[in-house]
């Protein structure tokens, strides 16, 4: 199927013109998935329930952690609190009404612990994970797989980019279980548990509005607040996280163009969010939610737009963009020099023996030395496109060093950060 047909077909679940269409596809459709991504649109990836093995229910979360602390946030402007795990799970569990406010935890653990501490549950995320050549954190379409491993002794600064946790009642009062704001990076969000048993029911709502539709949704934003023209000094309306659109403002928006899209995520669906596009979500059923950050190609300067707004505002670059960046063009310059001299791998087939020693021999060296010869030749005569490429990579980071790679691949990586710096 392809990209325009996905997009075609993709309107049946809105309700009207207000909302732009999303594409679903299923995990495995990977070609079909990349040439979807290339256009900056969210995408949801349907059917991962079956594929998503360890335990992401509350009593799980109470057994394995009931005596940890975490901050308990509650809706209606009330204070939020800290709770152990099995308290929080205890209000989570309650009845809305008794209730009266909505609770939520969010971005848990607040340290790069997930892998430790989690262990179970992190390794269930990176194998039923879609697309992992982008969201793994081994992913060759990751630039964060390429960060740089510190000498030993030397702990490493890699930007903590998940997984998290995100769990949160329903949103019955419509205040956003996710308010509207903006991430670096792009990210990946999967609903693995949710408190209705219908695995067709929604769990929650997503709007994601367009990286292109950034200045005038801002704009609306500060005439909401009344300001009329928004000097570089006062508060960016979406980075301050305080906003969610609501339908009155959403039918405002729609009248001046600005439409976002709407995502109704089910049990064992995966939101992908571009860089660059601003999101908020609201809960219809208490959900527990996993998502983690990924730094790809197509998102690039949307990312260093954002970095740049963030600098303006005195906000922290988590991503450490610049240095995710650097690390990428290194690793990637590095095989570029090193790719054809790649140590040889052991264990070769009875075929691939009787080849290593034709080449090995006289004439075959002869043969090699010439055609390097050539080549070298044609390089400085200007490009061809009849020139070697290497065919082999592989990655420097060791948690990478086992997949096989293709190198051409790569080049695109390689030439587009040339040309972005």
């Amino acid at each position: 199927m392809s990209a325009r047909a996905v997009l075609q077909g993709a309107g049946r679940i809105f309700v009207d013109s207000k909302y732009r269409k999303v594409p679903v596809i299923r995990p495995g459709q990977d070609i079909l998935f990349r040439s979807l991504w290339h256009l900056k649109i969210p995408i949801v990836v349907r059917g991962l329930h079956n594929r998503m093995q360890g335990s992401w229910t509350p009593d799980s979360f109470v057994r394995t952690h009931g005596t940890e602390t975490v901050t308990m946030l509650k809706s209606g402007g009330l204070p939020s609190e800290r709770v152990s795990v099995s308290r929080f799970f205890q209000e989570f569990t309650r009845n809305d009404a008794d209730r009266g406010y909505a609770v939520k935890v969010k971005d848990w653990p607040p340290s790069s612990f997930f892998e430790k501490d989690f262990k179970q549950n992190y390794d269930a995320f990176m194998q039923a994970v879609p697309m992992p050549q982008y969201t793994r954190y081994d992913g060759f379409r990751n630039l964060i797989a390429h960060y740089g491993i510190p000498p030993p002794r030397i702990a490493s600064m890699r930007p903590d980019v998940g997984p998290k946790v995100y769990i949160a009642t329903p949103d019955s009062s419509r205040e956003g279980s996710t308010r509207l704001h903006l991430d670096i990076a792009s990210a990946i969000n999967m609903l693995p548990w949710m408190s209705s048993s219908d695995p067709s029911a929604v769990g929650a709502e997503w709007y994601i509005f367009d990286p292109n539709d950034l200045k005038p949704l801002r704009a609306y934003l500060h005439s909401k607040r009344g300001v009329e023209h928004a000097s570089e000094e006062a508060e960016d309306p979406i980075h301050a996280q305080q906003t969610f659109v609501n339908e009155g403002m959403l039918a405002e928006l729609a009248s001046h163009g600005v439409r976002p899209y709407k995502i109704e995520q089910r049990l064992g669906d995966a939101v992908f969010i571009p860089a660059g596009a601003a999101h908020q979500v609201s809960n219809v059923q208490a959900c527990i939610k996993v998502a983690c950050d990924f730094l790809s190609i197509e998102g690039i300067l949307e990312s260093s737009n954002i970095v740049q707004d963030f600098r303006r505002d005195k906000l922290p670059d988590i991503l450490q963009l610049d240095i995710v960046l650097w690390d990428a063009w290194a690793s990637l310059c590095f095989h570029a020099a090193n790719a054809s001299q790649r140590p040889q791998i052991s264990g070769l087939t009875r075929h691939e023996k009787n080849n290593k020693r034709q080449r090995e021999t006289p004439r075959a060296r002869e043969d090699a030395a010439r055609r390097k010869k050539h080549r070298k030749i044609r390089s400085h005569d200007g490009p061809s496109s009849t020139s070697a490429v290497p065919q082999g990579y592989r990655c420097p980071i060791s948690s990478c060093a086992r997949q096989s790679r293709r190198f051409a691949e790569l080049m695109g990586v390689f030439n587009h950060l040339y040309v972005f710096y």
